[in-house]
Protein backbone atom coordinates (compact mmCIF):
# COMPACT_ATOMS: atom_id res chain seq x y z
CA UNK A 1 0.00 0.00 0.00
CA UNK A 2 1.45 3.39 -1.03
CA UNK A 3 0.64 6.28 1.27
CA UNK A 4 0.62 9.88 0.10
CA UNK A 5 3.46 12.00 1.38
CA UNK A 6 4.41 15.65 1.01
CA UNK A 7 7.76 16.23 -0.68
CA UNK A 8 9.72 19.37 0.15
CA UNK A 9 12.79 20.80 -1.61
CA UNK A 10 15.99 21.07 0.39
CA UNK A 11 16.61 24.34 2.20
CA UNK A 12 19.76 26.39 1.43
CA UNK A 13 21.46 25.03 4.57
CA UNK A 14 20.73 21.48 3.47
CA UNK A 15 21.94 22.28 -0.05
CA UNK A 16 25.28 23.28 1.48
CA UNK A 17 25.54 19.86 3.09
CA UNK A 18 24.69 18.18 -0.21
CA UNK A 19 27.39 20.28 -1.83
CA UNK A 20 29.89 18.81 0.64
CA UNK A 21 28.67 15.31 -0.16
CA UNK A 22 28.92 15.93 -3.90
CA UNK A 23 32.54 17.03 -3.74
CA UNK A 24 33.79 14.37 -1.34
CA UNK A 25 34.71 10.82 -2.18
CA UNK A 26 34.23 9.86 1.47
CA UNK A 27 30.65 10.49 2.47
CA UNK A 28 31.06 10.65 6.26
CA UNK A 29 32.06 14.33 5.92
CA UNK A 30 28.48 15.30 6.81
CA UNK A 31 28.21 13.13 9.92
CA UNK A 32 27.48 14.88 13.23
CA UNK A 33 28.78 12.37 15.82
CA UNK A 34 28.26 13.52 19.42
CA UNK A 35 27.77 12.02 22.86
CA UNK A 36 26.35 13.28 26.13
CA UNK A 37 26.83 11.55 29.47
CA UNK A 38 25.75 12.33 33.03
CA UNK A 39 26.49 11.04 36.51
CA UNK A 40 22.73 10.56 36.93
CA UNK A 41 22.00 6.80 36.94
CA UNK A 42 19.74 5.86 34.05
CA UNK A 43 17.43 2.93 33.35
CA UNK A 44 18.33 2.12 29.74
CA UNK A 45 15.06 0.28 29.06
CA UNK A 46 13.19 3.40 30.15
CA UNK A 47 15.58 5.56 28.12
CA UNK A 48 14.74 3.48 25.02
CA UNK A 49 11.07 4.34 25.56
CA UNK A 50 12.01 7.99 26.00
CA UNK A 51 13.94 7.87 22.71
CA UNK A 52 10.86 6.77 20.78
CA UNK A 53 8.81 9.50 22.46
CA UNK A 54 11.55 11.95 21.41
CA UNK A 55 11.35 10.73 17.81
CA UNK A 56 7.61 11.47 17.88
CA UNK A 57 8.26 14.95 19.37
CA UNK A 58 11.32 15.90 17.31
CA UNK A 59 10.27 15.75 13.66
CA UNK A 60 13.81 16.08 12.24
CA UNK A 61 14.34 12.48 13.45
CA UNK A 62 11.49 11.43 11.15
CA UNK A 63 12.93 13.29 8.17
CA UNK A 64 13.68 11.11 5.16
CA UNK A 65 15.12 11.81 1.70
CA UNK A 66 14.45 10.66 -1.82
CA UNK A 67 15.18 11.68 -5.41
CA UNK A 68 12.48 13.63 -7.23
CA UNK A 69 13.03 14.70 -10.84
CA UNK A 70 16.77 14.21 -10.42
CA UNK A 71 17.02 16.31 -7.27
CA UNK A 72 17.11 15.51 -3.57
CA UNK A 73 13.80 16.04 -1.81
CA UNK A 74 12.62 15.38 1.74
CA UNK A 75 9.53 14.23 3.55
CA UNK A 76 8.47 13.47 7.12
CA UNK A 77 7.37 10.06 8.32
CA UNK A 78 4.17 10.35 10.38
CA UNK A 79 5.44 7.62 12.72
CA UNK A 80 8.77 5.94 13.36
CA UNK A 81 10.22 3.97 16.27
CA UNK A 82 13.61 2.45 17.00
CA UNK A 83 13.38 -1.25 17.77
CA UNK A 84 15.99 -1.64 20.50
CA UNK A 85 19.17 0.33 21.21
CA UNK A 86 22.56 -1.30 21.70
CA UNK A 87 24.07 -0.66 25.16
CA UNK A 88 27.85 -0.45 25.52
CA UNK A 89 29.94 -0.54 28.71
CA UNK A 90 33.40 1.04 28.48
CA UNK A 91 36.09 0.39 31.05
CA UNK A 92 38.49 3.05 29.78
CA UNK A 93 38.34 6.26 27.77
CA UNK A 94 40.55 4.91 24.98
CA UNK A 95 38.14 2.11 24.05
CA UNK A 96 35.19 4.50 24.19
CA UNK A 97 36.86 6.98 21.83
CA UNK A 98 37.99 4.21 19.48
CA UNK A 99 34.50 2.70 19.21
CA UNK A 100 32.67 5.96 18.63
CA UNK A 101 35.25 7.34 16.21
CA UNK A 102 34.96 4.10 14.23
CA UNK A 103 31.21 4.67 14.04
CA UNK A 104 31.72 8.36 13.22
CA UNK A 105 33.81 7.30 10.24
CA UNK A 106 30.98 5.17 8.81
CA UNK A 107 28.99 7.20 6.31
CA UNK A 108 25.34 7.91 6.89
CA UNK A 109 23.70 7.62 3.47
CA UNK A 110 20.75 10.02 3.67
CA UNK A 111 18.70 8.04 1.15
CA UNK A 112 18.95 4.99 3.42
CA UNK A 113 19.91 6.05 6.96
CA UNK A 114 19.71 9.39 8.76
CA UNK A 115 20.94 8.66 12.29
CA UNK A 116 22.33 6.03 14.68
CA UNK A 117 22.04 5.88 18.47
CA UNK A 118 23.90 3.91 21.18
CA UNK A 119 23.53 3.98 24.95
CA UNK A 120 26.64 3.53 27.12
CA UNK A 121 28.34 3.72 30.47
CA UNK A 122 31.84 5.16 30.64
CA UNK A 123 34.91 4.57 32.80
CA UNK A 124 33.85 7.37 35.18
CA UNK A 125 30.52 5.68 35.91
CA UNK A 126 28.47 8.10 33.84
CA UNK A 127 25.47 7.03 31.76
CA UNK A 128 25.24 8.40 28.25
CA UNK A 129 23.81 8.56 24.77
CA UNK A 130 25.81 8.64 21.54
CA UNK A 131 24.16 10.12 18.46
CA UNK A 132 25.53 10.08 14.93
CA UNK A 133 23.19 12.21 12.80
CA UNK A 134 23.33 13.16 9.15
CA UNK A 135 23.90 16.91 8.82
CA UNK A 136 20.90 17.08 6.48
CA UNK A 137 18.59 16.47 9.45
CA UNK A 138 20.51 18.06 12.28
CA UNK A 139 23.23 20.62 12.98
CA UNK A 140 25.23 20.92 16.21
CA UNK A 141 22.68 23.23 17.84
CA UNK A 142 19.92 20.74 17.00
CA UNK A 143 22.00 18.00 18.62
CA UNK A 144 22.01 19.93 21.91
CA UNK A 145 18.22 20.34 21.59
CA UNK A 146 17.95 16.57 21.12
CA UNK A 147 19.91 15.74 24.28
CA UNK A 148 18.17 18.35 26.41
CA UNK A 149 14.70 17.22 25.37
CA UNK A 150 15.46 13.50 25.48
CA UNK A 151 16.56 13.67 29.11
CA UNK A 152 13.60 15.91 30.01
CA UNK A 153 11.29 13.30 28.47
CA UNK A 154 13.10 10.53 30.37
CA UNK A 155 12.67 12.39 33.66
CA UNK A 156 8.96 12.91 32.99
CA UNK A 157 8.37 9.23 32.17
CA UNK A 158 10.44 8.14 35.17
CA UNK A 159 8.51 10.42 37.54
CA UNK A 160 5.13 9.72 35.93
CA UNK A 161 4.57 13.43 35.27
CA UNK A 162 3.46 15.33 32.17
CA UNK A 163 5.88 15.54 29.28
CA UNK A 164 7.75 18.83 28.82
CA UNK A 165 6.32 21.45 26.47
CA UNK A 166 6.52 20.21 22.85
CA UNK A 167 9.37 21.11 20.54
CA UNK A 168 8.79 23.38 17.58
CA UNK A 169 8.33 21.57 14.29
CA UNK A 170 10.98 21.83 11.60
CA UNK A 171 8.31 21.05 8.99
CA UNK A 172 6.41 24.21 9.93
CA UNK A 173 9.60 26.24 9.52
CA UNK A 174 10.31 25.08 5.95
CA UNK A 175 7.95 27.53 4.15
CA UNK A 176 9.86 30.42 5.72
CA UNK A 177 13.05 29.14 4.07
CA UNK A 178 11.46 28.90 0.62
CA UNK A 179 9.72 32.28 0.84
CA UNK A 180 13.01 33.97 1.67
CA UNK A 181 14.61 32.85 -1.61
CA UNK A 182 12.14 34.93 -3.63
CA UNK A 183 11.98 37.85 -1.24
CA UNK A 184 13.22 41.42 -1.24
CA UNK A 185 15.36 40.53 1.76
CA UNK A 186 17.23 37.95 -0.32
CA UNK A 187 17.98 40.68 -2.89
CA UNK A 188 19.23 43.02 -0.15
CA UNK A 189 21.41 40.30 1.35
CA UNK A 190 22.94 39.55 -2.04
CA UNK A 191 23.61 43.24 -2.58
CA UNK A 192 25.25 43.53 0.85
CA UNK A 193 27.71 40.69 0.24
CA UNK A 194 28.53 41.85 -3.27
CA UNK A 195 29.33 45.33 -1.95
CA UNK A 196 31.37 43.75 0.86
CA UNK A 197 33.54 41.73 -1.53
CA UNK A 198 33.99 44.51 -4.07
CA UNK A 199 34.79 46.94 -1.27
CA UNK A 200 37.81 44.83 -0.33
CA UNK A 201 39.47 45.93 -3.55
CA UNK A 202 41.56 42.79 -4.02
CA UNK A 203 41.33 39.01 -3.70
CA UNK A 204 41.61 37.58 -0.18
CA UNK A 205 44.80 36.06 1.19
CA UNK A 206 45.13 32.50 2.44
CA UNK A 207 46.78 32.65 5.88
CA UNK A 208 46.93 28.95 6.69
CA UNK A 209 47.84 27.81 10.20
CA UNK A 210 50.60 25.70 8.65
CA UNK A 211 52.38 28.79 7.30
CA UNK A 212 53.02 29.99 3.72
CA UNK A 213 54.95 26.99 2.32
CA UNK A 214 52.02 25.68 0.23
CA UNK A 215 51.31 29.13 -1.19
CA UNK A 216 54.98 29.71 -2.02
CA UNK A 217 55.19 26.38 -3.82
CA UNK A 218 52.22 27.26 -6.03
CA UNK A 219 53.62 30.77 -6.61
CA UNK A 220 56.47 29.23 -8.57
CA UNK A 221 53.98 28.80 -11.39
CA UNK A 222 51.89 31.91 -10.66
CA UNK A 223 53.86 34.58 -8.76
CA UNK A 224 50.86 36.82 -7.96
CA UNK A 225 48.80 34.03 -6.39
CA UNK A 226 47.20 34.88 -3.02
CA UNK A 227 44.80 31.96 -2.72
CA UNK A 228 46.30 28.50 -3.34
CA UNK A 229 44.49 25.31 -4.26
CA UNK A 230 43.60 23.98 -0.81
CA UNK A 231 40.57 21.83 -1.62
CA UNK A 232 41.36 18.12 -1.94
CA UNK A 233 38.49 15.60 -2.10
CA UNK A 234 40.88 12.66 -2.42
CA UNK A 235 43.52 13.26 0.25
CA UNK A 236 41.00 14.26 2.89
CA UNK A 237 42.08 12.12 5.82
CA UNK A 238 41.52 14.11 9.01
CA UNK A 239 42.58 13.69 12.61
CA UNK A 240 41.07 15.26 15.68
CA UNK A 241 42.63 16.91 18.69
CA UNK A 242 40.90 18.49 21.66
CA UNK A 243 42.74 20.95 23.87
CA UNK A 244 41.75 23.21 26.75
CA UNK A 245 42.46 26.64 28.13
CA UNK A 246 43.25 26.46 31.84
CA UNK A 247 40.77 27.77 34.39
CA UNK A 248 42.71 30.98 35.03
CA UNK A 249 42.86 31.89 31.33
CA UNK A 250 39.21 30.96 30.85
CA UNK A 251 38.15 33.21 33.73
CA UNK A 252 40.27 36.04 32.36
CA UNK A 253 38.55 35.75 28.96
CA UNK A 254 35.02 35.44 30.36
CA UNK A 255 35.47 38.36 32.78
CA UNK A 256 36.81 40.58 30.01
CA UNK A 257 33.92 39.59 27.72
CA UNK A 258 31.39 40.40 30.46
CA UNK A 259 32.99 43.76 31.25
CA UNK A 260 33.21 44.81 27.59
CA UNK A 261 30.02 43.09 26.39
CA UNK A 262 31.85 40.99 23.82
CA UNK A 263 30.95 37.44 22.82
CA UNK A 264 33.72 34.91 23.70
CA UNK A 265 33.78 33.72 20.10
CA UNK A 266 34.96 37.20 19.05
CA UNK A 267 38.04 36.88 21.24
CA UNK A 268 38.69 33.36 19.97
CA UNK A 269 38.42 34.45 16.33
CA UNK A 270 40.67 37.46 17.01
CA UNK A 271 43.31 35.32 18.68
CA UNK A 272 43.30 32.79 15.83
CA UNK A 273 43.45 35.52 13.19
CA UNK A 274 46.38 37.32 14.80
CA UNK A 275 48.28 34.05 15.18
CA UNK A 276 47.65 33.02 11.55
CA UNK A 277 48.61 36.50 10.30
CA UNK A 278 51.87 36.35 12.26
CA UNK A 279 52.76 33.07 10.53
CA UNK A 280 52.01 34.44 7.08
CA UNK A 281 54.14 37.53 6.47
CA UNK A 282 52.26 39.41 9.19
CA UNK A 283 49.45 39.93 6.71
CA UNK A 284 46.64 42.36 7.47
CA UNK A 285 44.15 40.23 5.51
CA UNK A 286 42.69 37.06 6.99
CA UNK A 287 39.52 35.10 6.38
CA UNK A 288 37.80 32.31 8.25
CA UNK A 289 34.40 30.79 7.71
CA UNK A 290 32.11 30.75 10.70
CA UNK A 291 29.04 28.64 11.13
CA UNK A 292 26.02 30.67 12.23
CA UNK A 293 23.18 28.72 13.86
CA UNK A 294 20.53 31.11 12.42
CA UNK A 295 18.34 30.42 15.44
CA UNK A 296 17.05 33.77 16.65
CA UNK A 297 13.54 33.29 18.01
CA UNK A 298 12.60 31.14 20.99
CA UNK A 299 10.68 28.90 18.59
CA UNK A 300 13.78 28.35 16.42
CA UNK A 301 15.94 27.65 19.48
CA UNK A 302 13.51 24.91 20.49
CA UNK A 303 13.65 23.07 17.17
CA UNK A 304 15.66 20.36 15.45
CA UNK A 305 16.68 20.40 11.82
CA UNK A 306 19.60 21.74 9.80
CA UNK A 307 19.56 25.55 9.85
CA UNK A 308 23.24 26.49 10.21
CA UNK A 309 24.73 28.67 7.50
CA UNK A 310 28.35 29.46 6.65
CA UNK A 311 29.44 33.11 6.71
CA UNK A 312 32.75 34.34 5.29
CA UNK A 313 34.49 36.44 7.91
CA UNK A 314 37.19 38.31 6.03
CA UNK A 315 38.80 41.19 7.91
CA UNK A 316 41.58 43.59 7.07
CA UNK A 317 43.39 44.46 10.27
CA UNK A 318 46.21 47.00 9.89
CA UNK A 319 49.06 46.17 12.23
CA UNK A 320 48.80 49.66 13.76
CA UNK A 321 45.40 48.80 15.31
CA UNK A 322 45.33 48.18 19.03
CA UNK A 323 43.86 44.98 20.38
CA UNK A 324 40.77 46.84 21.62
CA UNK A 325 40.27 48.39 18.18
CA UNK A 326 40.77 45.00 16.55
CA UNK A 327 38.12 43.36 18.73
CA UNK A 328 35.68 46.15 17.88
CA UNK A 329 36.33 45.71 14.17
CA UNK A 330 35.93 41.92 14.25
CA UNK A 331 32.80 42.28 16.38
CA UNK A 332 31.30 44.89 14.03
CA UNK A 333 31.86 42.67 11.00
CA UNK A 334 30.27 39.71 12.76
CA UNK A 335 27.24 41.82 13.66
CA UNK A 336 26.94 43.13 10.09
CA UNK A 337 27.24 39.67 8.53
CA UNK A 338 24.79 38.15 11.00
CA UNK A 339 22.14 40.65 9.85
CA UNK A 340 22.38 38.90 6.47
CA UNK A 341 22.89 35.37 7.80
CA UNK A 342 20.14 33.78 5.70
CA UNK A 343 21.99 34.35 2.44
CA UNK A 344 22.82 30.88 1.04
CA UNK A 345 26.47 29.91 1.34
CA UNK A 346 26.51 28.34 -2.13
CA UNK A 347 25.33 31.64 -3.63
CA UNK A 348 27.96 33.50 -1.59
CA UNK A 349 30.67 31.08 -2.73
CA UNK A 350 29.79 31.50 -6.41
CA UNK A 351 29.71 35.28 -5.97
CA UNK A 352 33.18 35.23 -4.39
CA UNK A 353 34.59 33.05 -7.19
CA UNK A 354 33.13 35.31 -9.86
CA UNK A 355 34.42 38.54 -8.29
CA UNK A 356 37.91 37.21 -7.51
CA UNK A 357 38.21 34.80 -10.48
CA UNK A 358 38.82 31.76 -8.31
CA UNK A 359 38.85 28.21 -9.59
CA UNK A 360 36.61 25.58 -7.95
CA UNK A 361 39.59 24.26 -5.97
CA UNK A 362 40.86 27.52 -4.50
CA UNK A 363 39.86 28.32 -0.94
CA UNK A 364 40.93 31.40 1.06
CA UNK A 365 39.58 30.43 4.51
CA UNK A 366 42.17 29.54 7.13
CA UNK A 367 39.54 27.46 8.98
CA UNK A 368 35.88 26.77 9.53
CA UNK A 369 35.00 27.99 13.02
CA UNK A 370 32.02 27.32 15.27
CA UNK A 371 31.23 28.52 18.76
CA UNK A 372 28.79 26.20 20.51
CA UNK A 373 26.51 27.84 23.10
CA UNK A 374 25.81 24.91 25.42
CA UNK A 375 24.18 27.07 28.09
CA UNK A 376 20.90 25.14 28.24
CA UNK A 377 22.69 21.82 28.75
CA UNK A 378 24.99 23.39 31.34
CA UNK A 379 22.08 24.76 33.37
CA UNK A 380 20.08 21.53 33.21
CA UNK A 381 22.89 19.18 34.23
CA UNK A 382 25.15 21.42 36.33
CA UNK A 383 25.08 19.04 39.31
CA UNK A 384 25.50 15.79 37.37
CA UNK A 385 29.13 15.92 36.13
CA UNK A 386 27.99 16.18 32.48
CA UNK A 387 30.30 15.25 29.63
CA UNK A 388 29.69 16.44 26.04
CA UNK A 389 31.90 15.23 23.20
CA UNK A 390 32.29 15.41 19.45
CA UNK A 391 34.00 12.61 17.55
CA UNK A 392 36.18 12.81 14.48
CA UNK A 393 34.58 11.32 11.34
CA UNK A 394 38.05 10.84 9.86
CA UNK A 395 37.56 12.89 6.67
CA UNK A 396 37.24 16.59 5.95
CA UNK A 397 37.57 18.43 2.66
CA UNK A 398 38.76 21.77 4.12
CA UNK A 399 42.14 22.21 5.84
CA UNK A 400 40.80 22.81 9.35
CA UNK A 401 37.57 22.84 11.34
CA UNK A 402 37.73 24.35 14.82
CA UNK A 403 34.93 24.58 17.32
CA UNK A 404 35.09 25.81 20.87
CA UNK A 405 32.78 25.99 23.85
CA UNK A 406 32.72 26.24 27.60
CA UNK A 407 32.92 22.89 29.31
CA UNK A 408 29.59 22.13 30.92
CA UNK A 409 30.94 22.97 34.39
CA UNK A 410 31.73 26.46 33.04
CA UNK A 411 35.36 26.34 34.18
CA UNK A 412 37.39 25.82 31.00
CA UNK A 413 37.28 26.63 27.34
CA UNK A 414 37.51 23.50 25.24
CA UNK A 415 38.68 23.62 21.64
CA UNK A 416 38.27 20.72 19.25
CA UNK A 417 40.29 20.71 16.07
CA UNK A 418 39.73 18.50 13.01
CA UNK A 419 42.61 18.97 10.58
CA UNK A 420 43.47 17.46 7.22
CA UNK A 421 46.69 15.54 7.66
CA UNK A 422 48.08 15.98 4.13
CA UNK A 423 48.44 19.70 4.90
CA UNK A 424 48.48 20.21 8.68
CA UNK A 425 50.21 18.24 11.43
CA UNK A 426 49.50 17.91 15.14
CA UNK A 427 52.38 20.28 15.99
CA UNK A 428 50.72 22.98 13.87
CA UNK A 429 47.50 22.62 15.86
CA UNK A 430 49.25 22.62 19.23
CA UNK A 431 51.14 25.77 18.20
CA UNK A 432 47.90 27.40 17.00
CA UNK A 433 46.14 26.65 20.28
CA UNK A 434 48.99 27.76 22.51
CA UNK A 435 49.69 30.82 20.36
CA UNK A 436 46.08 31.96 20.36
CA UNK A 437 45.78 31.86 24.15
CA UNK A 438 49.24 33.34 24.69
CA UNK A 439 48.22 36.30 22.53
CA UNK A 440 44.90 36.68 24.36
CA UNK A 441 46.45 36.54 27.83
CA UNK A 442 48.88 39.30 26.92
CA UNK A 443 46.33 41.36 24.99
CA UNK A 444 43.71 41.32 27.75
CA UNK A 445 46.34 42.65 30.15
CA UNK A 446 47.55 45.19 27.55
CA UNK A 447 44.48 46.12 25.44
CA UNK A 448 46.31 49.11 23.93
CA UNK A 449 49.04 46.89 22.48
CA UNK A 450 49.08 46.98 18.69
CA UNK A 451 48.77 43.94 16.46
CA UNK A 452 52.41 44.51 15.51
CA UNK A 453 53.36 44.10 19.17
CA UNK A 454 51.11 41.05 19.55
CA UNK A 455 52.83 39.35 16.62
CA UNK A 456 55.91 39.05 18.83
CA UNK A 457 53.88 37.17 21.46
CA UNK A 458 52.59 34.31 19.34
Amino acid sequence: MVTERTLYPLTPSQETMCYMLKYSLHKQVTNVPVSFATARKLDFSLLAKALNVEIARNDCLRLRFTKSKGKMAQYFLPKYAVDGVRVLHFTDEKSQTAFFEADAAKALRPLKETFRVFFFTDSEGRYGVYLNACHLIMDAFAASVFFRDLFAVYDAISAGTELPAPLSRFEEHLPKEYEYLGSEQYRKDREYFEQFHRGMGCPPFYAGVHGPAMLEKQRRRKPDLTVPVAFDPVHDKAEGLHLYADEETTKLILDWCKEHRVAPEILMQTGYKIYAAALNYRTDDTMMMTLCSRRVTAKEKNMGGCMAQVLQMRTKLPTSLTFSETVKRVSAQRAAHFRHMNFPYIDALEMERKIYHFSQAQGPALMMYTWLPLDALSAEFANDAPDFRFYNPGRYILPLYTFSYLTLDGKRLECRYMYRTNLICRADIEALHEGCFRILRYALAHPDATIEELFDKY
